[in-house]
């Protein structure tokens, strides 16, 4: 006998009662069982997809929350205690039942917090499968790290700057000042640590050194008026797989000659090279007071000569001039947590930075040629009197230029003195001296007397007076209307990206060329900035901003 189940031998319905028959025979409910277990799959899936979402939701807002503490605490800026502030983010967050671990390494220049969180969650349909728990970890790491920072803020301080009716001096001046205060924010320590370095450097005709950084460059000794010195093309000649950017401070600089090219006075008026601490360099500092001082004090005046300007950029960031800095530390001038500096190039904790403006455009340069820098010149001046005279050594006579006068004795006398070259040009301007000094009076008049028989000086008087014509005195350099200047510049920007400096431009009104020469300068497109009007505060803050987010390390 076979039973009911053998599915070698099915019963036959004929066997069975009709109600079984009929069970045993229609086909129409057939699904039911499994739409049932269908129906279970579906709720369980559903209830773990709900479990899952609350599960990624509380992950998200516990990271979320790991996340903002961690950058919190790791601020130099937080005076409390890390692990207080990463706990009291949680607790502010609503948080309970978590499980938190903090670790804190720290430094004089940097501070590092690493969190890592668990929190458990109760399953409400994940239970009914074996897993009543769910557990949403969470882990991040914060480090804010101050590097030291190097700044050369090169200023365009030419006459153009100081023109109606734009009198963009004005609107530079604040502009520079904010930039100074908000990249010297990491000086404003808890340990009063100083991390940041700005040397302001203005420019116009050349750049004017100062007496403070002259006193620990070196200068050739033509004369004590000034402290500016000549760059030749040479010093912009950057060849070589590793070449020398920098300015050697035992090495003597050819000090810029004394005088005026560009006005006709006497005395002089408009000196190439600024006299004294006028627009100097301020090297090296950390006291937002003195820059801002130094930026008001800004007086324009003069052509531009933004190479140079960029010369000495890189020069006070370049290693070489590590001597001249230890220098102004040991006679107080540069603050002591600056000796060692600059930093080498490839040194990881130090970001080295130029910011470069100009409302114009490169023209030419002037210095004296070599024969007029120093030397006895043949003119006699009375310092009592300011009263000039040429000495004529053919006929062994003065002419004396304010009396008219030729004479066998210089005006003034025994108190007239002959004036070496380099103390000439601080009394009379380069363009006065051939009219001034060798005009017709010269040959037309013989003892105060008007006299045609003088006529025989004029040759004489006239070939002496050749000698002394403006193009004769002044070596124009760096000329072609400033394309020279433009190759230097450029120049010294590529070797300064190639050595790893970063390179902000401003255009500040400035023409075409000016305008392509700031950003052919610019370590990139975004690095320049072609600006108008008040537009130059947005420039210089944006430039700060971004000097601050890459000095911190996060």
């Amino acid at each position: 006998m076979h039973s009911v189940t053998d599915q070698a031998h099915p019963t036959s319905p004929r066997g069975l009662s009709g109600l079984a028959r009929r069970f045993w025979t229609r086909d129409d409910g057939s699904t039911t069982v499994f739409a049932t277990v269908v129906f279970v799959l579906m709720v369980g899936i559903g209830g773990i997809a709900i479990d899952v979402m609350r599960y990624e939701s509380q992950r998200v807002q516990l990271q979320y929350t790991l996340d903002r503490a961690v950058l919190a605490a790791a601020s130099l800026g937080q005076t409390q205690n890390p692990r207080a502030v990463v706990e009291n983010y949680f607790e502010t967050a609503g948080f309970e039942g978590y499980r938190l671990r903090v670790n804190v390494e720290q430094g004089v220049n940097f501070r590092r917090v690493e969190a890592r969180a668990e929190m458990e969650t109760q399953t409400l349909f994940m239970n009914l499968f074996g897993q009543p728990m769910l557990t949403s970890p969470a882990a991040g790491a914060a480090e804010e790290r101050v590097r030291n920072v190097e700044v050369s803020l090169v200023i365009d301080n030419s006459g153009s700057m100081n023109l109606s009716p734009t009198f963009r001096i004005n609107d530079l001046r604040p502009a520079a000042r904010d930039f100074v205060t908000t990249v010297m924010e990491a000086n404003n320590n808890a340990t009063g640590e100083q991390f940041v370095s700005v040397s302001l450097i203005p420019y116009d005709f050349t750049v004017n050194m100062g007496p403070t950084l002259a006193s620990v460059f070196s200068l050739t000794n033509e004369h004590t008026y000034s402290t500016c010195a000549r760059f030749y093309d040479a010093d912009f000649n950057f060849s070589g797989s590793n070449p020398f950017i920098g300015i050697d401070p035992t090495v003597p600089l050819q000090r810029l000659g004394h005088f005026d090219a560009v006005t006709a006075s006497a005395p002089i008026d408009w000196p190439v090279c600024r006299e004294g601490t006028s627009g100097q360099i301020l090297p090296w500092s950390n006291n937002i007071a003195q820059l801002h001082g130094a930026i008001n004090a800004l007086s324009p005046q003069g052509a531009t000569a933004s190479d140079v300007g960029m010369r000495w950029a890189v020069a006070l960031l370049d290693p070489a001039a590590r001597p001249a800095l230890a220098g102004l530390v040991t006679n107080g001038m540069v603050h002591a947590d600056f000796n060692g500096r600059p930093a080498a190039y490839n040194n990881p904790e130090t970001l080295k930075i130029i910011v470069l403006m100009t409302d114009g455009e490169n023209t030419q340069q002037y210095d004296l040629r070599p024969q007029f820098r120093s030397g006895p010149s043949p003119f006699w001046r009375d310092p009592n009197t300011g009263r000039f005279s040429v000495y004529y050594p053919y006929w062994n006579q003065f002419w004396q230029e304010s009396a008219d006068y030729w004479s066998h004795h210089p005006d003034g006398g025994s108190n007239a003195v002959q004036l070496d070259y380099r103390d000439l040009w601080e009394h009379i301007s380069v363009r006065m001296l051939a009219s001034r000094m060798f005009h017709s009076d010269s040959w037309n008049k013989r003892a105060g007397q008007w006299s045609s028989d003088n006529h025989w000086r004029a040759n004489h008087v006239i070939q002496i007076r050749n000698q002394f014509e403006f193009h004769d005195i002044v070596d124009e350099f760096a000329s072609d209307n400033g394309i020279v200047g433009d190759a230097r510049l450029n120049a010294i920007c590529q070797a300064a990206k190639n050595q790893g400096i970063v390179i902000f431009t401003i255009a500040f009104d400035a023409p075409p060329r000016g305008q392509s020469a700031m950003r052919a300068c610019a370590s990139s497109d975004a690095h320049y900035y072609d600006v108008d009007g008040l537009d130059i505060s947005i420039a210089f803050n944006s430039i700060a901003q971004t000097i601050n987010r890459l000095r911190l390390v996060q």
